[in-house]
């Protein structure tokens, strides 16, 4: 089942930080490791494309799209390209097009989908920002996730494809190129085998759409990570520099409910490798599509430092429907 309910990439994605600026209070949370506020999960970001300021003049669609006709790419698949542009270029306005046309299968709307990005400034004719170095990274085509010019040219793009997308930000224009690496379905919550989950957890239920409430266990955490698997999805299993896009809940051992991106109605984009190390730990070889039951004692979720949710010390029980991953 594919997945039709609002998805916002997280901050740290380097995507969303060229295209829609972060949000967010300063707040810990399990998915997140020692990062910045930037990278938290339980802070999602609020889409806000960049655009011309108030006072600019209605933006001239048509002459954007001219505009960014005339910009190029150059250089082979899988590595930082060439943007050859004829200055000055100065858009009014959000665009896109595809650029370069692939060969594999083509975005479907909603699907996750894997890229190398790029920024370009075409007043310095330098690159601001890429992710060959560091990694492709995922983002989520539909409405909330990309903004509207981008989407359009996103959805129906081939694997194999470079996307352009123009924007003036802050008054100057920035030109960005979306190299789609892969594509697919990120479900609606778990789907999979379910497992018995052994005695003396926390207990879980889960509303139809998935929504989980927890009833405390009795006693004293355990001292080790728990890994329990509550459905077995049938997708590849997560690696450990997977973007995964997921919903998951988070409580104190005593019940207390820290953050849950089912009532938020945000799920949430990720790395796995920014996570805290129960997560890293606890997914690292799950199956695309399962539900999984983390205990995660002090030392690898946040020690002894306190966060505004979690106080110093604490085992947390977190569940995590894992629902799209590359």
């Amino acid at each position: 089942m594919r997945r039709r309910g609002s998805v916002t990439a997280a901050c740290a994605a380097l995507t969303v930080l060229l295209l829609v600026g972060c949000s967010g209070e300063d707040q810990a949370d399990p998915a997140a490791d020692d990062q910045p506020a930037t990278t938290d999960p339980s802070a999602p970001a609020e889409p806000s494309p960049p655009g011309p300021p108030a006072s600019a003049p209605p933006a001239d669609h048509e002459a954007d799209v001219a505009a960014l006709e005339g910009v190029t790419l150059t250089g082979n698949p899988g590595t930082m390209p060439f943007f050859n542009v004829e200055p000055p270029l100065a858009l009014t306005g959000e665009v896109a097009r595809v650029a370069d046309v692939g060969t594999g299968p083509a975005v479907e709307a909603g699907d996750a989908v894997a890229v190398h990005v790029a920024s370009f400034n075409p007043q310095t004719e330098t690159i601001e920002a890429s992710s060959y170095e560091q990694g492709p990274e995922l983002l989520v085509a539909e409405p909330g996730g990309l903004p509207e010019e981008l989407l359009g040219a996103m959805v129906g793009a081939p694997v194999g494809s470079r996307v352009l997308f123009g924007a003036p930000v802050d008054g100057l224009t920035t030109i960005y190129s979306f190299e789609i690496l892969g594509t697919g379905p990120v479900f609606e919550q778990a789907e999979g085998t379910a497992v018995t989950p052994q005695s003396g957890l926390p207990v879980l239920t889960f509303a139809a759409d998935g929504t989980p409430a927890m009833a405390p266990a009795e006693g004293d955490p355990p001292g080790e990570l728990v890994v329990q698997p509550l459905i077995t999805g049938t997708g590849d299993p997560v690696t450990a520099d997977s973007w995964l896009v997921v919903n998951y809940s988070t409580w104190l051992w005593d019940g207390t409910e820290v953050v849950s991106t089912w009532k938020d109605g945000q799920t949430t984009v990720m790395r796995l490798s920014d996570a805290i190390v129960g997560w890293q730990e606890g997914l690292a070889g799950q199956p695309i599509g399962s539900r999984v039951q983390l205990v995660v004692p002090p030392g690898k979720a946040f020690g002894a430092e306190a966060t505004d949710r979690v106080p110093a010390n604490s085992t947390v029980v977190v569940v995590v429907d894992i629902l799209a991953g590359m």
